[in-house]
């Protein structure tokens, strides 16, 4: 794994050379192609320097010989005297065309024009008179004028010049810098492959050295050879089972070197595993041998014998054979069978005890139910009566003593109801099917019509509710306890509010069931659904305490679960519950008994 990463990283790292040097040698001639044509600038704005140097040049011989031939009239004097105003115009054209990218110069130029012919022409006018013409202040306030457009020339041209060798300059850094990066780059990714070449050659030695400590410790033994068949590497077990020395057995065939059982079966399950890794590319496992080793001949063993080809590039350059010997495994799993088998009669006589012990347990629940039921639904009559025909003889202690009696013994009763109710819904074998939800809840506030009524509650139903799979009656007395609990547990004067929705969520349907009561505080939310797990006080009529543990009962047998949110106000109970799917029937019936309401 880490010679393919390294692989991966030399790989990289070449990829990145190569566009670097790339990347370097596009920015190099980018660079040398803008600093010829920094150089060119440069150069046309010496040329523009020089014909301004020329044209001033041109100006002051001018002017020198036309003073000279005012003095004494010379022949060759006046031949370069008017070839000199000949030249004057003919270098501020080819200034204008070599600035014709700039307005500036453009504006002195058409500036400079004017003022040049009349200054011509005042020197030729000047040479045929002896007076000078025009005045002499006229001609230096010309001149003046002159010489301000020929040094704003100037001036623009060596501002241009100042920024066109500053841009050959920075040209000229860019260009060395880039020459410099690709230098370093390419230096430092040399660097790198071989660092990684000798990080590869460093690990590859302790992986050998390693391997080799690995395959000569293991408790099996282990065969390498080559893609002719001959013995490359054998361990110390390898060695012991063969009966030959790794030294001895190296560079032999290892059809030669194979010494174990020597039947003909053995030998062609070793030629057929050979086949298939060496030919075919196929790994063999668990091939067994049965035979006894040189070592002990007198002893019978088995091994499991393994073939796994050497494949590198999807070329096969050997094979690994390994042997486990499996005989004192193969001992235990015999062992392991019939202890097995013991058990398995063992737990069937144990269920049968267990099941006839359950059958009598639930009519024992019965009996000790009716048992109980009965001496209190006498001490009710009793007391009602009681209280119906002494009413006026009875103090007022002893009628509140006996409404007291009344209520205790209402209230047992129906917790001897709701224990044998939740006996029942975990003994009882349910048939889960699909179910409505709105049809559960309907049932469940028909059930709750007096109290719901005697309450002045408002229920808010979410509709359609989702279908589920689960059992109808056991979803009503589910229903049925979450919603007596909404209408019970609600501060004095408080209407009771409940809302009911639900949702359906891949696999699972939630329902959830939110009041306006008194909440379940944050540590309690777990104890909540215990058996006799009542959080809050009042008298015995407000609740037996098993309610939501028939509720979490109920819910667990239909595959869900069940929990308190957390709300601001109020308590909200959440159900997931199973969504509805075919369901294949059950080869007997079992019995679809709802528990006991």
């Amino acid at each position: 794994m880490i010679i393919q990463r390294t692989h991966r990283y030399v790989n990289i790292a070449a990829a990145i050379s190569i566009l670097v040097l790339l990347v370097g040698i596009s920015t190099l001639a980018v660079g040398i192609q803008r600093t010829a044509a920094s150089w060119r600038w440069v150069n046309h704005t010496r040329e523009v320097l020089q014909h301004v140097q020329g044209a001033q040049s041109l100006i002051n011989e001018a002017d020198a010989l036309q003073k000279s031939l005012r003095l004494d009239y010379n022949r060759r004097d006046d031949a370069d005297f008017q070839a000199r105003l000949t030249a004057l115009p003919e270098e501020v054209r080819l200034l204008t065309r070599l600035t014709a990218d700039n307005p500036v110069q453009q504006k002195t130029l058409d500036d400079l024009r004017p003022v040049l012919d009349e200054y011509i022409r005042s020197l030729r006018t000047g040479l045929g008179r002896k007076a000078p013409y025009p005045s002499r202040e006229d001609e230096r306030a010309l001149r003046q004028t002159i010489a301000a457009r020929i040094a704003a020339l100037q001036r623009e041209e060596e501002r241009l010049l100042a920024l066109r060798d500053a841009t050959v300059a920075a040209d000229r850094a860019r260009t060395i810098g880039a020459a410099g990066t690709v230098s370093v780059l390419a230096v430092a990714l040399l660097f790198f492959v071989r660092a990684m070449a000798r990080r590869d050659a460093a690990f590859l030695a302790s992986e050998r050295a390693n391997l080799d400590t690995t395959l000569r410790s293991l408790g099996e033994a282990v065969i390498a050879v080559d893609i002719s068949g001959h013995v490359r590497f054998m361990n110390r077990v390898a060695e012991q089972l063969l009966g030959c020395d790794e030294a001895h057995a190296r560079g032999q065939l290892l059809t030669t070197v194979f010494r174990i059982a020597r039947s003909s079966a053995d030998d062609d399950a070793l030629a057929a595993a050979l086949r298939a890794a060496l030919r075919d590319k196929r790994a063999v496992a668990a091939v067994p041998i049965a035979g006894s080793g040189p070592g002990q001949p007198e002893r019978m063993r088995t091994w499991l014998l393994n073939c796994q080809p050497l494949v590198v590039h999807d070329q096969v350059h050997g094979a690994v054979i390994s042997m486990l010997d499996v005989t004192d495994l193969k001992r235990a799993q015999r062992d392991l069978r019939d202890a097995n088998q013991l058990l398995e009669d063992r737990i069937r006589d144990r269920t049968e005890q267990l099941a006839q012990a359950n059958m009598e347990l639930r009519a024992f629940a019965h009996t000790i139910a009716h048992d109980l039921r009965s001496p209190l639904r006498d001490l009710q009559r009793d007391a009602a009566a009681l209280l119906a025909g002494e009413a006026g003889a009875l103090s007022e202690t002893a009628t509140r003593s006996v409404r007291r009696i009344l209520a205790v013994s209402r209230h047992m009763d129906r917790r001897v109801t709701d224990l044998l109710a939740y006996s029942q819904l975990s003994r009882t074998e349910l048939r889960l099917q699909n179910v409505e939800l709105d049809r559960v809840v309907q049932l469940a506030l028909g059930d709750m019509d007096t109290e719901i009524g005697a309450s002045g509650a408002r229920i808010e139903c979410a509709s359609p509710l989702p279908a589920v799979l689960g059992h109808e009656a056991v979803l009503v007395q589910v229903f049925d306890n979450l919603i007596g609990n909404a209408l019970k547990f609600v501060a004095p004067g408080v209407a009771p509010h409940i809302r009911i929705d639900g949702r359906v969520d891949g696999d699972a349907v939630h329902v959830r069931i939110a009041d306006n009561g008194v909440g379940i505080p944050e540590d309690k939310r777990e104890r909540v659904f215990d058996v006799f797990g009542r959080l809050h006080g009042g008298d015995a009529g407000q609740g037996t305490g098993i309610g939501l543990a028939i509720v979490k009962k109920g819910v667990e047998r239909l595959g869900g679960t069940i929990g308190v949110e957390p709300a601001p106000a109020g308590t909200v109970f959440r159900l997931c519950l199973q969504r509805p799917r075919q369901i294949a029937a059950p080869a007997s019936a079992p019995v679809d008994a709802p528990p006991v309401a």
